[in-house]
């Protein structure tokens, strides 16, 4: 006999709420039968993504955009610890070693990066980058400075902020795949105001969902890891 689990898709509020059981008139019923898609609000397949009905997409109030080109001005805010006051003023900020990267093959404006120091690199892949601060009043030995960095403006392929998922296995978007929505596996790199560049993943002309995300997420992983039937 086949075994099938049953997922009930409450909608409260605008936002997607799942729980396992009961049934009432107002709700939307999905299920699936070890993976394959089902006929009800949500569902999932594997190699195609999440398939909402079109009650269920606008009681979410989910929208989309498109990949495109854009210019980009990479802005990073670091904040550092001033350890020498003379005969300038050095401050340290811990960075992931990416990030590390990115400030020394580009030139930024707000603080003058000294270098970067990789002797102290922790099991969390952090350095210590180290900037001159030139403000006035000076800042002392041990305070901490806010460094609000900004590279030369450059076209690159970028989506609005609010479709990253940052996911403890990586970062995705969730692109539209027909009537679909499949979770994407992204790179990214430079941050400018709304947009994040995307160098890996994505081409000019995909539309990714932008809202809501975090929602789409979570009704992926009660469909493929929950399971059951929850109190």
């Amino acid at each position: 006999m086949k075994r099938f689990r049953w997922i009930t898709v409450l909608i409260a509020s605008g936002g997607l709420l799942l729980a396992g059981c009961g049934k009432k008139a107002s709700e939307t019923t999905a299920h699936t039968e070890e993976g394959e898609e089902g006929g009800g609000g949500v569902s999932f397949k594997e190699g195609r993504g999440l398939a909402l009905n079109p009650d269920v997409i606008r009681a979410l109030g989910l929208k989309t955009a498109e990949a495109e080109e854009r210019p980009l001005s990479a802005e990073m805010k670091l904040l550092a610890q001033v350890f020498a006051t003379s005969p300038q003023v050095l401050a340290s900020a811990s960075v992931p070693e990416a990030e590390a990267d990115r400030l020394e093959k580009q030139s930024f404006t707000g603080a003058k990066l000294v270098r970067v120091d990789r002797t102290s690199v922790t099991a969390t892949r952090r350095v210590d980058a180290i900037f001159t601060v030139e403000r006035s009043p000076a800042p002392q030995f041990g305070d901490f400075v806010e460094l609000a960095l900004a590279g030369e403006p450059r076209s690159a392929l970028a989506v609005p902020r609010s479709a990253i998922l940052d996911a403890a296995t990586g970062t995705f978007v969730y692109v539209v795949n027909g009537e679909n929505y499949l979770r994407t596996p992204v790179k990214i790199d430079a941050r400018s105001g709304d947009f994040v560049e995307i160098t890996d993943g994505l081409y000019a002309g995909d539309v990714v969902v932008t809202t809501p995300v975090n929602q789409l997420w979570l009704s992926e992983l009660r469909l493929t890891k929950g399971g059951g039937h929850s109190h």
